[in-house]
């Protein structure tokens, strides 16, 4: 079970309004969703726990596209905790064309229904319309890590994803680009049922409240 509490101060009334209509969602929490077929990137040194959290909400194959240097320190059986590291296929590509073109090969499947793609630096507007081309023929979401400098793009939304000093498995997500909504900040913690003393729920995340923390 993950615990999501809010920082902002907002109505609930407002917090509704942050929700996508467009087209299909992800519900991590309300009013915490991601788009599906789009492309969402995260930024910080927790983005890859960001990106696992939410692929612990979807089905099937998470497909891990990067450079060997950026996807070679990736273990997938110490994420044990949150995903099956059964799940998980690591794609290594031997420069960025290489691994955006099988990003978009991997977004069009519309078996994946998750694909985290990691990148030196940010897509622009060219690589990144050509991702969210092939996001809507999959339908499923896909996750950009950004190692470095973000640049103007496409992507639906964009996350500052940092560890939180409030416990293990503690991390603050901060929405600061959202092309259909609003921008927001939360605070996220996984807890299993060793420690919160509940029954395991997997992949759930829930507001914990509508007020200032």
């Amino acid at each position: 079970m993950s615990v999501v509490e809010i920082i902002n101060r907002r109505d609930v009334g407002t917090l509704a309004s942050f929700t996508l209509q467009a087209r299909e969602e992800l519900c991590l929490s309300e009013p915490v969703r991601l788009a599906k077929g789009r492309v969402h990137e995260a930024m910080g040194d927790s983005a890859d726990m960001f990106a696992v959290l939410t692929a612990s909400r979807l089905s099937g194959p998470i497909i891990w596209i990067g450079l060997a240097r950026e996807i070679g320190s990736l273990a997938p059986t110490a994420l044990q905790d949150f995903i099956n590291p059964a799940r998980i296929i690591l794609t290594e590509g031997v420069s960025r064309s290489e691994v955006l073109w099988a990003a978009e090969q991997a977004l069009r499947a519309t078996c994946a229904q998750c694909v985290v793609i990691e990148l030196s630096s940010g897509p622009n507007l060219r690589e990144s319309r050509r991702l969210q081309i092939a996001a809507e023929e999959g339908g499923g979401i896909g996750i950009i890590l950004i190692h470095g400098r973000a640049h103007t793009s496409a992507c639906e939304t964009r996350w500052q994803c940092e560890a939180s000093n409030a416990g293990e498995n503690a991390w603050v997500w901060s929405l600061t680009k959202n092309r259909k909504g609003e921008l927001g900040a939360w605070r996220v913690h996984w807890a299993n049922s060793e420690t919160s003393g509940g029954a395991y729920e997997a992949g759930v995340i829930h507001l914990a409240a509508a007020t200032a923390a």
